[in-house]
């Protein structure tokens, strides 16, 4: 099975045929690629003297903590989601932090998940993805003037997305942990170890970024 970028029936057939708590770790996973988003978001509005607290790596660490057999109940998610939702500095926001909101999104929907472990939740963390992916390789494609197709389709520009590295490389990764979910019969603290450091790319993002 190879995931396909935009169609979600498959990732569907994939998840349904998942125990619950398999899809939080694909969707936690699909956080810790997002993750450095929100991280260099963070890094950039310190330096205009912002001074939170990072809730959503306390949250994302917590929903890894869940995984391995910390016994967190629902109060305790829904409290995690209420205080980074109202940590988010949005008064911080502007045209050029896009991907954080993603990655600050997928971590909230992944506390839902927590709660709610349905095929729909996980789909819609793997949707912020590719959101991501879309809105960035449409931005680097503006860029380049000699490629820049003023009168081009949506659907080109879903084709442009599909083929483009970063969504192969990211497809190809969500495939795999399905893979590797299919056929593990427990949660081992080595598995999941290697569900939430395989994600990692040297520290970057799934765009590259960090």
């Amino acid at each position: 099975m190879n995931l396909k970028y935009g169609k979600f029936d498959i990732l569907e057939r994939e998840l349904e045929a998942l125990p619950p708590m398999y899809r939080v770790a694909f969707a936690a996973a699909c956080c810790e690629r997002l993750y450095p988003h929100y991280d260099i978001f963070l890094r950039t509005i310190r330096e205009d003297d912002w001074n939170g607290e990072d809730l959503f790596r306390v949250g994302l660490d917590e929903i890894w903590h869940f995984l391995a057999g910390k016994k967190i109940d629902v109060a305790r998610f829904r409290q995690l989601y209420s205080d980074c939702d109202q940590s988010y500095p949005s008064e911080y926001e502007n045209v050029d932090t896009p991907e954080a909101q993603r990655a600050a999104d997928a971590v909230l929907n992944t506390l839902e998940l927590c709660i709610d472990r349905t095929t729909q939740q996980t789909i819609s963390v793997a949707k912020e993805i590719d959101e991501t992916l879309f809105m960035y390789i449409d931005y680097l494609r503006c860029q380049c003037e000699d490629e820049y197709l003023e009168d081009i389709s949506h659907e080109e520009l879903v084709e442009i997305v599909a083929s483009h590295p970063f969504t192969v490389r990211e497809m190809a990764k969500q495939s795999e942990d399905l893979r590797r979910l299919r056929e593990t019969s427990t949660l081992t603290a080595e598995f999941l170890h290697w569900m939430r450091t395989s994600s990692e790319n040297g520290g970057k993002s799934l765009l590259d970024l960090s």
